[in-house]
């Protein structure tokens, strides 16, 4: 696993948020002395970026909780197998544009599931560390897709 999708799921499951991650929810309480305070969810403006390729991605919805000068930004997914061939996974390339709009980061995170051609995967929930506060707007594009037969395609980083 890449240290930097241990980290989001060790702070995911350590805040026990709903939606951050999958797969059964995490009952951990910290002692009330040791409670981590996040703030209230704040909707982030994300576009879709278009690009051809075996995925479309139909909504992109992004949103932030800071506390201590972090920020967990929780990324919801709807995604359609626009190719011919069962799709397994896909890697979302995330980039975090600043207050002038430029890129201040970009993040790439992997959503291992299964979708049929022709068919739409919704609720796909992926989650990101921002150190320099939350990013003022969000654009999503695929970056790879792995098929059920074990080929990769690969886009690549959309154009500005």
């Amino acid at each position: 696993m890449r240290p930097f999708a241990f980290v989001v799921a060790v702070c995911a499951a350590a805040l026990a948020l709903p939606g951050l991650a999958l797969g059964a929810p995490v009952a951990a309480v910290p002692p009330a002395n040791d409670a981590l305070r996040l703030s209230a969810a704040r909707p982030i403006p994300t576009d879709v970026a278009g690009q051809p390729g075996p995925v479309r991605i139909d909504g992109c919805f992004s949103d932030g909780r800071g506390t201590n000068g972090l920020t967990i930004v929780h990324h919801a997914l709807r995604l359609a197998n626009t190719g011919d061939k069962p799709i397994t996974a896909v890697r979302v390339r995330f980039a975090f544009y600043d207050a002038l709009g430029d890129v201040s980061a970009t993040r790439t995170n992997v959503a291992e599931l299964r979708v049929e051609p022709g068919q739409t995967a919704d609720r796909i929930n992926l989650a990101e560390l921002s150190e320099a506060g939350p990013p003022a707007r969000i654009t999503c594009s695929i970056d790879a897709v792995r098929f059920a037969d074990g080929s990769i395609a690969r886009t690549g980083p959309p154009a500005r």
